[in-house]
């Protein structure tokens, strides 16, 4: 990558989390494209994550994580995602889903300590799975179809989960159920290696091929009481949410940046080498209107970046006015996500018609890219939020 503007003022700390992410984007970058191209999981390069302990970047440093804050996790991810999207978008998951809830106290104490030990002593892969076909994602509400029915000794688990990122690979779940005759909602942690549970092969999109979102069915799956995390009557609010909200959306922005970043490269390296007879021997990095093509490439990154970095660092350095921050959140993440697709639309246009060979990933940057549409909030309702903000 190139130098980088925003980096200059990173504590070393910072620069750590940036190179961690470097480190592993070298690994995985080589066999992004074969595994797109087969739409197979890269379970190759789980040993090193494991072993760099990248799943447990947000577990406190106390329980032998990295204890990044949600800047520092921003760091390292965009880097990751430069090297494959669709493996950053997997490995967000756990970052994330532990991050909100760790530093929202969304769990007793005792039950926080046990899941980040857990995921740092084991070679653990984690997600939630929530969303169902019948309920589409539980950001917008409604019970679960998923159903626990209480036993004696623990709870019984019937359901399908629908867009699983990471499912084939992923070792355990925080399983989100109604309780059986009530309208109560419940997370269960679920080992997916149990008899009852099946990965059913569902994912055939034309993004993030290799993240694998496939469905988990669950027939019967017994889980044991100590593994009811939470349990929420209806209309209570989660009072972890707006933790949970920030650790998820400035996570994907960052996912896709870094998507937008290696396509601006691609366009770049392409526009130094490519030489054509009618230029006499110049590369077309030197004409005007290229560098102005690949200026606007670069500006779209590096002002979503900007709000990135401004809006993660603010989260980090003001506790106290997080619950005010949601409009700028769901704002950052939707202009993250527009700027990204508009920035690898731009760098195809630098390169033109080779752009759609896949020799030169741009055509999978295009596609994945574009998945971060359908990570909540879409811009739409970002900005219905800012405007209900402004008119408070």
């Amino acid at each position: 990558m190139a130098i980088d503007l925003l980096h200059r003022g990173l504590t070393e700390r910072q620069r750590g989390f940036v190179q961690l992410g470097q480190d592993l984007a070298a690994l995985i970058k080589p066999s992004a494209g074969v595994h797109d191209q087969a739409a197979s999981f890269p379970f190759e390069h789980l040993p090193a994550f494991f072993a760099a302990r990248y799943q447990a970047l947000s577990v406190p440093a106390e329980f032998g994580g990295h204890g990044a804050s949600l800047f520092e996790a921003i760091l390292a991810q965009e880097q990751l995602a430069y090297g494959d999207g669709s493996l950053a978008l997997v490995m967000a998951m756990p970052i994330h889903v532990l991050g909100g809830i760790i530093e929202g106290k969304a769990w007793q104490p005792n039950q926080i300590e046990r899941i980040s030990r857990l995921v740092v002593e084991q070679p653990i892969l984690l997600n939630s799975a929530a969303s169902e076909r019948e309920m589409g994602s539980p950001a917008r509400g409604g019970l679960f179809a998923t159903v626990a029915r209480q036993l004696e000794d623990g709870w019984l688990l019937h359901g399908r989960k629908i867009y699983t990122t990471g499912a084939p690979a992923l070792t355990h779940a925080l399983i989100s159920a109604t309780i059986a005759d009530t309208s109560d909602t419940a997370i269960f942690l679920v080992d997916l290696k149990q008899a009852g549970i099946t990965i059913d092969p569902t994912w055939n999109g034309t993004a993030m091929r290799a993240a694998r979102n496939d469905d988990i069915v669950l027939d019967g799956v017994f889980v044991a009481e100590a593994n009811l995390l939470q349990r929420r009557q209806p209309g209570l609010v989660d009072p972890s949410r707006n933790n949970a909200g920030a650790w998820f959306q400035l996570n994907m922005a960052a996912v896709y940046l870094g998507i937008a970043q290696a396509a601006r490269d691609a366009a770049r390296d392409y526009a130094r080498e490519r030489r054509p007879t009618a230029l006499a021997g110049k590369a077309i990095s030197e004409l005007e209107s290229i560098q102005h093509q690949l200026g606007k490439v670069e500006q779209l990154v590096l002002t979503a970046r900007s709000l990135l970095y401004q809006t993660a660092q603010l989260w980090e350095q003001a506790p106290a006015e997080r619950s005010n921050l949601r409009p700028l959140i769901a704002t950052t993440k939707a202009t993250a996500i527009e700027h990204a697709i508009a920035a690898v639309e731009q760098a195809m246009i630098v390169v033109g018609g080779a752009s759609l060979s896949p020799d030169l990933a741009l055509e999978r940057y295009a596609r994945d890219v574009r998945a971060g549409l359908f990570h909540p909030p879409t811009m739409d309702a970002a900005l219905v939020g800012l405007g209900a903000w402004l008119v408070e």
